[in-house]
């Protein structure tokens, strides 16, 4: 009871239930949309696909051959059962199909459970595709659906992803944000494979798959992950556009002293290095510095070029490192060496500096600059 009897696109065509993965929308199909056929079926075909971390003992490395490669196995999980099995709607829509027996049974619930709670299959070497293709009633409500989609994987997106922190609270937003809308779909439409849908739904609630590759090494717990290939292929296109600007940037900034020190003054302080010995190399290892955040952060690189504050922010740093200013040690206010307030943050003091009435104090920080 509860297993199940699906292929997953495996040899031996079955797949019980499934481990965090990696999701694999490279596959995905969107037909072009035209407005007169808003309102007829629309089939948004998608594959995520499920990846085990290769992280094998040295033992076991030097003697695959004899020992086999690992088997790992996607199990059911509490929090998962409890949360698919939370929507009386969607799971009367689904389940009847899969277990049996209509949702006006008095085991209709039990039996749902334990549907759920007998989730198991095996991930060997070979990754598991799992066939999540959605039809949907109406083109209409495709677009809607995923309008908000893009917004929640935008919100994400945005998060710094040097702070491991609050990208795992921002990944738990977007879980249960991706959770939510998929739970409302039923309305709209049916999966195209409902016991590979709910699979999908598994795995992106189950703690041991990763839904960002970054916490892969981070989190010993994790046994796979779900890759989104179209995405990934979206970011790499992405990349190379930016690569490419990065590229007329530097050229064009390697021929002006004035903003190349500037745009150098910024990515120091980035790559959190001391600015007081930065300023002290010379052009060539400036230059080399510079090249290597082109080619590691190519749209970093671009925003500090278009900023147009980029050369009085580089001399407010300048200021504060050469003690003509102190910035707080427990916030961002910034004032001079005499207790003078210039501004409670960084845009404030380029407010500060830029204000006609200050003008005397700028060129007289500016000659100071000068004789350093």
């Amino acid at each position: 009871m509860g297993n199940m009897n699906t292929s997953l696109d495996k040899p031996n065509g079955a797949a019980d239930a499934a481990k965090e993965s990696v999701v694999d929308n490279s596959n995905k199909v969107t037909a072009p949309i035209e407005d007169n056929d808003l309102d007829k079926e629309y089939i948004d075909e998608r594959f995520v696909t499920i990846s085990p971390v290769h992280n094998y003992s040295n033992y076991r490395r030097v003697n695959m051959k004899v020992l086999g490669h690992k088997k790992e196995t996607i199990g059911s999980s509490i929090r998962s059962t409890q949360i698919l099995s939370s929507n009386a709607e969607e799971v009367n829509t689904y389940f009847p199909a899969l277990i049996g027996i209509s949702p006006s049974n008095p085991d209709f619930i039990t039996r749902v459970k334990a549907w759920l709670s007998n989730i198991q299959f095996t991930v060997n070497e070979e990754e598991v595709r799992l066939n999540t293709t959605f039809i949907y009633n109406k083109k209409s409500d495709y677009l809607s659906v995923q309008a908000k989609e893009d917004k929640i994987n935008a919100d994400y997106d945005k998060v710094d992803r040097a702070n491991t922190a609050k990208l795992k609270e921002a990944l738990r937003r977007k879980i249960d944000a991706l959770n939510t809308l998929e739970s409302s779909k039923f309305r709209l439409g049916h999966p195209q494979n409902i016991e590979q849908y709910l699979m999908y739904r598994h795995c992106l609630l189950y703690n041991d798959v990763a839904k960002d590759t970054a916490f892969i090494n981070s989190d010993p717990t994790i046994r796979f992950y779900i890759k989104d290939e179209a995405k990934e292929a979206e970011k790499q296109k992405k990349l190379v556009k930016q690569k490419e600007k990065a590229m007329r940037n530097f050229v064009e900034l390697n021929g002006t002293d004035a903003k190349f020190n500037a745009v150098f003054v910024q990515i120091a302080m980035q790559r959190n290095d001391n600015l007081a010995d930065a300023l002290l190399k010379g052009r060539d290892e400036k230059v080399a510095i510079m090249i290597d955040f082109v080619n590691s952060n190519p749209d970093k690189f671009n925003k500090l070029v278009e900023d147009k504050t980029i050369e009085l922010k580089a001399f407010i740093e300048t200021l504060i490192t050469r003690g003509e200013l102190v910035r707080s040690e427990y916030n961002q206010q910034i004032s001079t060496a005499d207790g003078t307030f210039i501004g409670s943050n960084m845009n404030q003091a380029i407010a500060w500096f830029e204000n006609p009435e200050n003008k005397d104090v700028r060129t007289a920080f500016e000659n100071k600059l000068k004789l350093i």
